[in-house]
């Protein structure tokens, strides 16, 4: 078939890789930030357009949910990538488009990840090079595609 080619492993684990490791980090981080008292101390402070007559208990909801919902936004384009490369290696092919499609999505994140950056939280940084090793290994992925159909 001409412009669909055959994930290889090497690549599938150079974008699996870093994309868990992505994905794990922010697991954790988010775990520790919904957990941390003075974070929720520090959120209530901030924010002056609060209700008063809002309970400390709903205050911890709202608090959660906008981090839970911080969460699924930054997690969405690492784990829809991951599922599309799994199924890319056991029954689809890539193609050009695939290489497209993603690299686009994973700069969005990279430029996302930057403009949150807290240069406090050395994560961010690690988070800038999982991505970046992604985009990289996204963009080789064009070299197979053009070898494979030249032979």
């Amino acid at each position: 078939m001409k412009g669909y080619t055959i994930l290889p492993k090497k690549h599938f684990y150079l974008i699996l890789g870093p994309l868990a490791i992505l994905i794990f980090i922010l697991s954790i981080e988010i775990l520790m930030r919904t957990k941390d008292v003075l974070l929720f101390e520090a959120f209530i402070a901030s924010n002056t357009n609060i209700p008063d007559n809002l309970s400390s208990q709903e205050l911890f909801n709202i608090y959660v949910t906008g981090n839970l919902s911080m969460y699924f936004q930054k997690i969405i384009i690492p784990i829809g990538l991951s599922i599309h490369t799994y199924f890319a290696l056991i029954k689809l092919r890539i193609n050009k488009l695939f290489v497209f499609m993603w690299t686009i999505l994973a700069i969005g994140s990279l430029a996302y990840t930057i403009t949150g950056l807290k240069f406090t939280n050395f994560l961010m940084y690690i988070y800038i090079v999982l991505y970046m090793v992604v985009v990289l290994t996204l963009l080789s992925l064009i070299d197979v595609i053009s070898n494979s159909e030249q032979s």
